[in-house]
């Protein structure tokens, strides 16, 4: 009998081993696309965010049409405006409050219309509500119970258990406090803060000095924006001009902060010698005198300050924390993130942050390939997070139930 050379032996070592890959490929492919499809979104929505302008297969990668409207809810018995962006073409999508940071324009911000436009495009239910008080400069503990307030009602609205928020700047720290407050954590599944502050003392001090206190004790020194110490003196003025001059100083600072120097300048000429002199040294940007007075408004105001501070308040924190911070951040200290981080429970602490792609809270116009890197690795947590709360608490939207009431208040925001 002739035998055939491989008559009788088994398959070879790297046959079995094709044959598995081929068994388990469909596996992997299951297991391992979700994941990719999240650092796909948060890729596309990180260029859209760079360039609102952004053409190609990244920006629109599982991109959908957004639709527009105006709302509001009730907060001690008064309407607070918000806004909804909702995408279209798909049939549930998970809950998002946008907190804007301190701009006079509110949710009317062309940098805030333009993230929560890109963020809903990418497949999330977006509500950005006004905080008065952030809008008019100030940080107030007040606005922490407007914002659990708010993601009490949007969850309502949507018949979800929980959303997401995400906190940008100053309104980051009133977040942090928000959830953790027992009458509005239930509500909250997540938190993304986006330089925010742990202690409003720090950042005072840091505007009067230019020092930035690490949690071991070590000093970082930045100039501080002249933003910084500008905001101190419009919520304070009465300490920094006469009784006759604070109305008219108090607004002429508020045009300045709103970029409207000429008319700030203009209205200026109005005031006492003593009040054009202090309002030149605000013009002139002389930080340093200041400091005194910066540095006695901590002592003045620190009951005020702790309030509105999640320093000492994170015990009760039981949700999970996303921490991003721009390592040159001039308005508040990047030191923030790391005292945050500190007191958080490590277990909460999702990811944290610093980088150098961003300032303040604003992307930089170049950003080097690590750097996008590891913020798509950010944000695909976020997104991950996002999607994930907990069963039940995405949404299940028919674009009719939000549109059929909403009359003309309708925009259109085509990707």
């Amino acid at each position: 009998m002739t035998t055939v050379p491989w008559q009788g032996r088994g398959p070879s070592r790297k046959a079995r081993l094709l044959v598995w890959l081929l068994l388990l490929a469909p596996l992997l492919a299951v297991v391992i696309y979700p994941t990719v499809q999240d650092y796909l979104r948060a890729a596309s929505l990180l260029q859209r965010i760079s360039d609102p302008h952004a053409t190609g297969w990244i920006a629109n990668y599982d991109v959908h049409p957004v639709d527009v409207r105006d709302t509001s809810f009730e907060f001690r018995g008064a309407a607070v405006p918000a806004r909804i962006y909702v995408p279209r073409g798909i049939g549930s999508a998970p809950g998002i409050v946008v907190i804007h940071g301190m701009h006079y324009q509110g949710i009317d911000g062309p940098r805030l219309v333009a993230f929560a436009r890109s963020l809903a495009a990418s497949g999330f239910l977006v509500m950005t509500p006004q905080v008065p008080g952030i809008a008019d400069y100030r940080v107030e503990a007040e606005s922490a119970d407007l914002i659990g307030t708010a993601a009490q009602t949007f969850a309502g609205q949507i018949q979800a258990p929980k959303v997401g928020v995400l906190a940008l700047s100053f309104s980051g720290g009133l977040a942090l406090l928000a959830a953790s407050d027992p009458r509005y954590s239930a509500f909250t599944g997540w938190l993304a803060i986006v330089g925010g502050y742990y202690d409003l003392e720090h950042v005072l001090r840091f505007f009067a000095t230019g020092e930035a206190v690490r949690p071991d004790g070590s000093v970082e020194h930045l100039p501080p924006h002249e933003y910084g110490p500008l905001i101190v003196v419009y919520d304070e003025a009465q300490d920094f001009f006469s009784p006759q001059d604070t109305p008219v100083a108090r607004e002429a600072i508020r045009l300045l902060l709103s970029g409207k120097d000429k008319d700030s300048k203009e209205l200026a000429q109005t005031l006492t010698p003593g009040g054009r002199e202090t309002m030149q040294r605000i013009y002139r940007k002389q930080r340093e005198d200041f400091a005194p007075a910066l540095l006695a408004e901590i002592d003045k105001r620190r009951e005020q300050l702790a309030a509105a501070s999640p320093a000492g308040h994170l015990q009760t924190l039981r949700v999970p924390v996303l921490l991003l911070h721009g390592s040159d951040d001039t308005v508040i200290p990047p030191t923030e993130l790391l005292w945050l981080q500190h007191e958080i429970s490590q277990r909460r602490v999702l990811a944290a942050l610093v980088s150098p792609a961003i300032g303040h809270v604003e992307l930089g116009s170049k950003i080097a390939l690590g750097e996008r890197l590891a913020l798509v690795h950010w944000m695909a947590l976020m997104m991950r997070k996002a999607r994930a709360t907990e069963p039940g608490s995405v949404a299940h939207l028919p674009a009719g139930i939000w549109l059929s009431s909403c009359g003309n208040n309708v925009l259109v925001q085509p990707w």
